[in-house]
């Protein structure tokens, strides 16, 4: 008995160290990171050369999902960085893209060694979640279809899946990451960006 008092104590004393879970924004950053970053993934596997050095114009007519605006510019950004000269006029261009999202949205898994939240009645919040051990998987995945056509004909039809993911687990007060492509791809652009500027001052 007195093995699981002592047990439930230190349970309490280091529940409240586990999870981040607030948000004053409609959404959180680590969701919209995951699902940009999943996009990032899929698009830097494009790579059409028939299309450099040759007018695109990019058709976004059946491109619809979360954060369209966002997935639009980084199409058009990577057309533009294999070497594709981007049209507005459909006549003008050597080539049309197509864009359709097969899938873009996040999953969440967590397991827990401990007790759950526990509602109670009359009470607006649950008793709070006791937990000795917690894991945490976040994943962002897209999936975007690209076909490119010339007067009609289709040149090239690609599937490009894109996938980011955010493992965090606690044991007690120990808190362990083993993979953050979040924070990998957020340290990259940071050292691609300080590299262009050293190349600048040179």
């Amino acid at each position: 008995m007195k093995q699981i008092v002592l047990l439930s104590f230190i349970t309490i004393c280091v529940a409240g160290c586990s999870s981040r879970t607030f948000t004053n924004t409609e959404r959180a950053a680590i969701e919209q990171m995951l699902l940009s970053g999943a996009v990032d993934a899929a698009l830097e596997k494009l790579d059409i050369p028939q299309v450099a050095d040759k007018k695109l114009y990019i058709d976004f007519t059946n491109l619809k999902c979360y954060d369209v605006e966002y997935v639009k510019a980084a199409v058009s950004a990577r057309f533009a960085e294999i070497g594709a000269n981007l049209v507005e006029d459909a006549s003008s261009a050597d080539y049309t893209a197509e864009i359709a999202s097969g899938a873009l949205g996040n999953e969440f898994k967590s397991f827990l060694v401990g007790i759950p939240a526990i509602p109670v009645p009359g009470l607006s919040t649950p008793l709070p979640e006791l937990a000795l051990a917690r894991s945490v998987e976040q994943s962002g995945i897209a999936k975007l279809l690209i076909s490119i056509y010339a007067d009609g004909k289709s040149v090239s039809t690609g599937h490009y899946y894109g996938k980011v993911e955010r493992l965090e687990s606690f044991i007690l007060w120990l808190r362990f990451q083993p993979k953050d492509d979040i924070r990998t791809r957020w340290q990259t652009a940071e050292e691609k960006i300080k590299a262009k500027s050293s190349r600048k001052d040179d």
